[in-house]
């Protein structure tokens, strides 16, 4: 597939998407949404606020939630996660070796955990075990602009 939206490094969505192809890493094989969801809420890996949880109109489950099946759906969009069924979250070979890259351009140095604020620390020593917070990370805006998605 062709993506149709160009997604930019460290927004929301390309977190989101590190953040699902990371559990999809993790887990290996066919997932479901909710079974990544919670293994990404039981790991600690996406730092949820308050306005994280409110629900978008017209749906039922936290935004944060919301922004994990769009970061799915951008995935899908750039091969590196199938789309063979409805509620299958797995990675593509492509997929595989994409994350692969993302954890080797984290540890060159070439991306920095540093300006990612949708990750808790812990999410953060998983891709750079040599993580310490510290003033020059990025603060998370008050709130994050859902409505204009």
């Amino acid at each position: 597939m062709t993506p149709t939206l160009k997604i930019t490094a460290y927004s929301n969505r390309w977190q989101g998407m590190i953040l699902v192809l990371q559990t999809l890493h993790e887990r290996i094989g066919t997932n479901t949404k909710q079974e990544v969801i919670d293994h990404i809420t039981r790991s600690g890996y996406y730092d949820v606020t308050k306005h994280d949880l409110p629900s978008y109109e017209n749906k039922k489950e936290p935004k944060y939630h919301t922004l994990l099946a769009w970061a799915r759906k951008d995935a899908v969009m750039r091969d590196l996660i199938l789309n063979n069924e409805r509620d299958a979250w797995a990675l593509s070979l492509y997929g595989r070796r994409k994350i692969e890259e993302i954890h080797r351009a984290f540890a060159n140095g070439t991306c920095d955990v540093r300006k990612c604020y949708l990750w808790t620390q812990k999410f953060k020593k998983k891709l750079i075990p040599s993580y310490e917070p510290s003033g020059a990370d990025s603060k998370r805006p008050e709130k994050i602009c859902y409505d204009l998605l």
